[in-house]
Formats: C-alpha cells, sequence, structure tokens
C-alpha cells in the first residue's frame, strides 16, 4: 500500500513540465487578447480633434481658481414697462403725517443702437483700494445718443389716507412726462460702508446726463383713456437740459465711494424706522466735483381765450454746482 501511494505521486520533474506548460498556454492566450483587444481599437475612429475655441469642462478646483475675469455685459434692448390700462403700475409714498405722494399709469421705455449689443452696460467685481470689493456697473457710452429713455406718469397728492385708500383731498397734479434722456459714461459702485459703527451699503453714482423735454401738464392724461393722449393746452416744458462734469464735459459724480461716498441704510430713531440716504462730507483734500447744468429753452403753455398760447423764457446756466453734503430721510406713515 505505501509503496503504490509513492508510486502514483508525479515527479518533480513531471510537476515542473506541466507547470511549464501552462505557463506557455496562458502567454499564448494573453497575446491573442492583446491583438484581439488592440484589433478592436483600431476599428474604432478616433474623435476628432476639439476645433480652436471650443468649451471646455473645468474640475470644481480649477474653477475656483480662475481669476482676473472681464465680468458681465448686459443690455436692455427693447425694453419696455407700459402700464396695463385695467391695472396700472403705480409707485405710493405714505408719509408720517398720513398723506401719501402717488406716481400712478407709469409707462417707461428705452430705443436701442442699430445693434443691440454694440455698446453694453458692464458688471465687474474690483477690489477697492484697502477696501471691501466693490460692484461696479459701468454705463454704456453711449457717445451718439442712440439708447435714449422716456417715462410718463401721473402724479397726485392726498392729505389723508386711511387704510390705504385716499378719504382727504386728493390733488391730481398733472402728468410728467420726459423724453430723449440719455445717460453718457459714468456709473453706479457698490460696497460696504468703510464707516465705523454704521451699517448700509457706500456708493459712487456719477454720469453725463442730457433729456430732449420734460414737461408738466396739468390737466394730464383723462381717466379710464387708453390712449395715453395728453392735453398739453396748459404746460411747463424744459427743453435741451444737460448736465456734464464742468471740466471735463463728460460724466459728473454726485459721489465718490473713495473720496465722497453716498450712503444707503435703514435707521431706527426715537420716531420710528426710516430708510436713510446721505451724500457725506468729502474723506479727502480733493475737491468735490463741480457739474454744469444747461437748459436750453423754458416755455409755458397757457390758454387764452381758449387758445393755447407758448411763452418762451429763453435759456437758463448754472456754470459751477456742487453736492458737498445731502442728508435724506424718507419715513412711511407711523
Amino acid at each position: 500500500m505505501r509503496r503504490d501511494a509513492v508510486s502514483a505521486a508525479p515527479s518533480t520533474r513531471a510537476v515542473r513540465e506541466r507547470l511549464l506548460r501552462a505557463a506557455r498556454l496562458t502567454t499564448v492566450s494573453i497575446g491573442i487578447c492583446v491583438l484581439f483587444t488592440q484589433a478592436a481599437l483600431a476599428a474604432v475612429p478616433a474623435a476628432p480633434a476639439a476645433p480652436a475655441g471650443t468649451m471646455k469642462p473645468m474640475l470644481d478646483d480649477e474653477l475656483a481658481a480662475v481669476r482676473g475675469a472681464d465680468g458681465i455685459a448686459f443690455n436692455l434692448s427693447n425694453f419696455s414697462l407700459i402700464s396695463s390700462a385695467d391695472n396700472p403700475f403705480s409707485l405710493t409714498y405714505l408719509s408720517p403725517n398720513g398723506g401719501s405722494f402717488t406716481l400712478g399709469r407709469l409707462d417707461l421705455a428705452r430705443t436701442d443702437d442699430p445693434d443691440g449689443f454694440a455698446d453694453p452696460y458692464q458688471l465687474t467685481l474690483v477690489q477697492g483700494p484697502g477696501t471691501s470689493d466693490i460692484i461696479a456697473i459701468d454705463f454704456p457710452h453711449n457717445v451718439a445718443g442712440n439708447q435714449a429713455w422716456s417715462l410718463t406718469t401721473d402724479f397726485a397728492n392726498c392729505d389723508a389716507v386711511v387704510a390705504g385708500a385716499c378719504t382727504g383731498t386728493n390733488f391730481l397734479g398733472g402728468t410728467l412726462q420726459v423724453t430723449g434722456l440719455t445717460m453718457k459714461g459714468g456709473g453706479l459702485y457698490v460696497a460696504p460702508t468703510a464707516l465705523a459703527n454704521t451699517d448700509g451699503i457706500a456708493f459712487g453714482l456719477g454720469t453725463q446726463l442730457d433729456i430732449a423735454t420734460l414737461g408738466i401738464y396739468s390737466h394730464g392724461r383723462t381717466a379710464g383713456d387708453t390712449t395715453d393722449t395728453i392735453d398739453k393746452s396748459d404746460a411747463l416744458v424744459l427743453s435741451g437740459i444737460h448736465l456734464a462734469d464742468a471740466s471735463s464735459g463728460g460724466a459728473w459724480m454726485l459721489s465718490d465711494l473713495t473720496k465722497h461716498p453716498g450712503l444707503i441704510n435703514a435707521m431706527t430713531d426715537s420716531l420710528g424706522s426710516y430708510l436713510h440716504v446721505q451724500v457725506g462730507w468729502p474723506t479727502t483734500s480733493d475737491p468735490v466735483p463741480v457739474a454744469s447744468v444747461r437748459i436750453d429753452n423754458i416755455s409755458f403753455t397757457t390758454p387764452i381765450a381758449g387758445v393755447p398760447t407758448v411763452t418762451n423764457l429763453g435759456s437758463a446756466s448754472i456754470a459751477g454746482l456742487q453736492l458737498n453734503y445731502v442728508d435724506i430721510k424718507l419715513r412711511t406713515g407711523q
């Protein structure tokens, strides 16, 4: 029994030969698989190379490392806000004494450049000089004045408002209409205020402003008239209004974030809360920018014996206008 068991066991040489044969077969199999895989890959057409300028996906860490972007350009092509006849758009300020001032049936629209995106607004985030980052909205250059705004609204004052309804005398002031309002250059710049112990938003604001006409028409528009026809038989019209920097003739800065900042915040005193708008005193020795204002013509239209008669007063101008400090508090009815 023991001898049969020993003779039945394969010798070391036999085991080695079997292992070598298995290895050779495995190598051949792997080689066949490799050749087959290579042949299959060769049969797949190669992906075309991405053309120059094609957008490519970015990893999150790559996107987070992006710096120095040029910001966002946007425009307001074909913009209009037109009140509906049955539900007109209106803005109402309720004063602390219970009265109100309302701009009703408000319409706002703008004309465009022939190329709607040739002269856009620019929105960027820039680092201030030793301050927080600044959100900058640069206005279009609008050199040709093609981007022109128009506004029409009725205005009224009520001396007593109860539960949102006028219960006193409602003075209908007529219609205010502004045509051909163009802003050229300048912009709006916003950042957290740097004033100690003061919350709010600091701002810089400036532009060169031209207005074709600004008219106040006391007879206004007929209530319920969907054609928005204005009765111009009694009117005060300012034509050709121009506001610019007196030195450069360009954008006049009403406020400057670093030298002459504005401030918007909400505050509370013994009378209650209010919206606070302020242009503070200059923070540097630099002089406050000086504006020039010119009105080409001032005219009155008055019905005389039923016939509208126009009286022209000619032009008026202010050679130097400076706003060193402005403080406005807007309270709601208490």
